[in-house]
């Protein structure tokens, strides 16, 4: 015991470095009879009023729920489905299907044994629809979506824990959608799929899937040829992937390619993978000696304090905490506890992070499974270099809100301009680079209605710019 307080000690002492930045814990529902076991968040505008709502699933009340804000984190509940297919709500994530420019729903059941997709009419109104509800959907655990096959729309990715399986399911433009590929084969790479996560790993244009194996043991992806075929990589079957239950994508080092951040629940750590830029990864631990790393359950990213790379939210259901651990850019994390209150966090299970009160910074949204708690902390103490008399100051976007076409004014004297566009999720939709100036005009007639963020970086300093797309 005196062992583990002083470890605990050393990593509580190690977060002063990142004071600055606090969370002020807020719930958004608690209620017996829509929070029992809260499993899943997810968060966007589906209501297209401009601020960001929340999508909450609940295990053992077999509910998912949508949560209305008022644009200062103010929520109103309304159910989406608690119905038979909702029976054991298990993972919701927020993906526009039909392209109609609104945000629906993909869900997983796991005891109804089905994928599920939610169409949103544009108001936050959801209509249910069946994805595949046969044993290859036994205990379903994770959804996603990608133009898979190359034929210009949204396919599916399901991954089932009691089924072992993974398989991809082929749209064939109307929203109906049939097995393209079964991925599992009876290995380790799929015995007991907790997350099949969509990310093009190497870059070659085509979405690839990242696979978390509970039972395997395994941390894996599966290359994508362009057309649907896939050849599966493993990328960790040791004894630090024991119990391999939560990953997440982006270039955590700065060299340009994509590496992996993960969680191990049997291992009680969190690691990452580093890319060498031709997919062989090499193992870095990051926290398994906090009492924040006990039981890794979910783990998102997102760059929290605005310094242009990507840090780690975590969710560690054995250890009752929500926690982040802050990226220097080069792939070296530093920990600090976000809440281990456990009015909020006893269960911790998963985690995301969106702008919920409109101040331009990414707050935290969490799940927690004992609690009975879907709950939102304010991000306080990130500095927003919007402000002063300066050059930065002549940058102008318009018009905002935007349907199509957004402008982007740059001043004369700006030098060495990158601009970047980024969701609520912290992913890099479009880049920009360039010394010529003048008003650049951004197509955004592909982007879904929600709210995203512009860095502007250059030589005079960084400025980030709130867009509301229509």
């Amino acid at each position: 015991m005196k062992y583990l307080t002083t470890l605990v000690s050393l990593f509580l002492s190690s977060s002063f470095l990142l004071a600055q930045i606090t969370f002020s814990p807020n719930i958004i529902d608690n209620t017996q009879s829509t929070a029992n076991a809260a499993n899943t968040v997810t968060t966007g505008d589906f209501d297209g009023d401009g601020d960001i709502d929340v999508i909450g699933g609940a295990y053992q009340s077999d509910y998912f729920s949508i949560y209305r804000n008022d644009g200062n984190g103010n929520f109103t509940r309304s159910t989406i489905d608690n119905g038979a297919t909702a029976d054991g709500a298990r993972f919701a994530t927020t993906f526009d299907l039909d392209e109609d420019g609104d945000l629906d729903i993909l869900a997983t059941s796991s005891n109804a044994d089905a994928y599920l997709w939610y169409e949103n009419d544009g108001s936050g109104l959801f209509t249910p629809h069946v994805i595949d509800n046969s044993s290859f959907a036994n205990e379903a655990y994770s959804i996603g979506a990608a133009d898979f096959d190359d034929d210009g729309d949204m396919d599916i990715v399901g991954g089932a824990n009691a089924g072992d399986a993974l398989v991809v399911y082929a749209n064939d433009g109307n929203e109906n959608f049939l097995i393209l590929n079964v991925l599992s084969v009876g290995d380790n790479r799929t015995n007991g799929v907790r997350v099949a996560k969509v990310a093009d790993v190497n870059e070659d244009t085509y979405p690839d899937i990242v696979v978390a194996a509970f039972a395997g043991d395994t941390f894996s992806w599966y290359e994508n040829d362009g057309n649907g075929v896939f050849t599966p990589h493993t990328i960790d079957d040791s004894v630090n992937a024991n119990g391999a239950t939560a990953i997440d994508v982006a270039d955590l080092d700065g060299d340009g390619d994509m590496d992996i951040a993960a969680g191990s629940n049997n291992a009680d750590q969190f690691l990452w993978y580093e890319n060498d830029g031709s997919e062989n990864f090499t193992t870095h631990i990051i926290d398994n000696t906090s009492s924040f790393s006990i039981g890794p359950r979910g783990l998102s990213l997102v760059d929290l304090e605005q310094d242009g790379d990507m840090d780690i939210i975590t969710a560690a259901i054995t250890g009752d905490a929500f926690a982040w651990y802050e990226n220097d850019g080069s792939g070296v994390f530093t920990g600090a506890v976000i809440n281990n209150d456990l009015t909020y966090s006893d269960g911790a299970f998963a985690i995301t992070s969106a702008d919920i009160d409109g101040d331009l910074v990414a707050d935290i949204v969490t799940a927690a499974n004992i609690s009975d708690a879907f709950s939102w902390f304010k991000t306080e103490g990130v500095i927003i270099l919007e402000v002063g008399a300066n050059t930065l100051e002549g940058i102008k976007v318009y018009p905002n809100p935007v349907y199509d076409t957004l402008n982007v004014k740059l001043p004369a004297d700006l030098s060495e301009v990158e601009i970047s566009i980024f969701d609520n999720f912290g992913k890099i939709l479009w880049q920009y680079q360039s010394d010529r100036l003048g008003t650049l005009r951004v197509d955004l007639s592909h982007f879904a209605s929600g709210i995203y963020y512009m860095k502007v970086s250059s030589s005079e300093g960084i400025i980030t710019k709130k867009i509301i797309k229509k």
